[in-house]
């Protein structure tokens, strides 16, 4: 089985409309593309709880919900209907991202169905299992032409390659929803990457401009912080030094669920900052932290663990002003000892 990897994220800009639209659309059960560019707390307040990244899933208190929230739990629930479902329907599945293999002068890149069914799809139609035999609207050549490769695969790989499609399917949305280009040219660059692994039956890859991996910065914030509070309270008192830690917990699960703002946003809110760094730390948090959070089928990474100094001074004045803002909002609703760590003890 082989590594799929492609261009980097830079280098994936104009073709968007292009290399997408020969996809059908997504199914209309997949949660909608994200508000992206803004900190969790915006989104959660705006009620976004079908966006495409795991924003939603940040409670007050800086504790997540889970990854991905109600958006990462609905891909979850399709992948598991789908892996459950008969091999003839897989197959019918895999061959919509499968070359045609009956002649080498084909050039079709994925068998179209020749009935396709309504959209949005109606509840009260059977789903009907297509035959091998059934022609391609595209090349009129048989399913079975397309799905060749896969004769002998075992149910593993198959399942494995439809967790693939999937994520292709719901990048394709958040690819066609998303406003940000920056953001937009990262979510087009992973579809392309996930969807060559699809046709070459390899890993996903990330190379190009990322092709450094991670960690991309040491120590880790994640190693800073510890260091910090074990250098500056190591000293107090048993229960205090215990607050203290349960504080920088706190503070590093928020940023791992923390949602970047996009570059734009950036430039307009810090004219003068160091945007070229940003971008480059944002492009990377997307590809490895915040899209794998959805799309479980890329390798992903905890930010705390992967990123330091650079991107933590670049997000926290911005997180500490948001997090105290909303923990002064819903006093009433946070425990008095959570409400007291974020408001006496957290860091200016």
């Amino acid at each position: 089985m082989s590594e799929a990897g492609g261009a980097g994220p830079g280098g994936c800009g104009a073709g968007v409309g292009a290399g997408a639209g020969a996809l059908p659309p997504p199914p209309a059960a997949l949660p909608p593309a994200p508000p992206q560019g803004s900190p969790c707390a915006a989104a959660a307040a705006a009620g976004g709880s079908g966006a495409c990244g795991p924003a939603t899933a940040v409670a007050a208190a800086g504790t997540a919900e889970g990854p991905g929230g109600g958006g990462s739990a609905r891909i979850a629930v399709k992948k598991a209907q789908l892996r459950s479902a008969p091999r003839a329907k897989k197959l019918e599945k895999l061959g919509v991202y499968s070359a045609c293999k009956a002649e080498e002068s084909c050039k079709c890149n994925g068998w179209k169905n020749p009935n396709p069914s309504p959209t949005p799809p109606r509840a009260d139609l059977q789903q009907i299992i297509v035959s091998l035999t059934e022609s391609c609207r595209s090349c009129s050549h048989a399913l079975a032409a397309h799905v060749s490769h896969l004769e002998n695969v075992s149910e593993e790989e198959m399942n494995r390659l439809l967790g693939i499609v999937l994520d292709v399917e719901y990048l394709f949305t958040c690819v066609h929803k998303e406003e940000d280009a920056d953001t937009k040219q990262v979510y087009f660059y992973l579809f392309k990457l996930l969807r060559k692994s699809i046709l070459q039956r390899g890993k996903p890859v990330v190379e190009g401009s990322l092709e450094k991996k991670p960690p991309f910065e040491k120590p880790s914030i994640e190693q800073g912080v510890n260091n910090f509070v074990q250098y500056k309270f190591s000293h107090l008192p048993s229960k205090e030094r215990q607050t203290i830690v349960e504080l920088a917990k706190m503070f590093l699960n928020r940023i791992n669920y923390w949602h970047l703002e996009a570059p734009s946003q950036r430039r307009l809110r810090s004219p003068n900052d160091d945007i070229s760094g940003y971008k480059e730390n944002y492009t990377r948090w997307l590809c490895y932290c915040n899209v794998p959070q959805f799309c479980d089928s890329l390798p992903r990474y905890e930010t705390t663990q992967v990123f330091g100094r650079t991107l933590l001074r670049s997000v926290f004045t911005v997180m500490r002003r948001q997090l105290l803002e909303q923990a002064r909002q819903e006093k009433d609703k946070l425990p008095l000892e959570k409400r007291t760590l974020i408001l006496t003890h957290f860091p200016k």
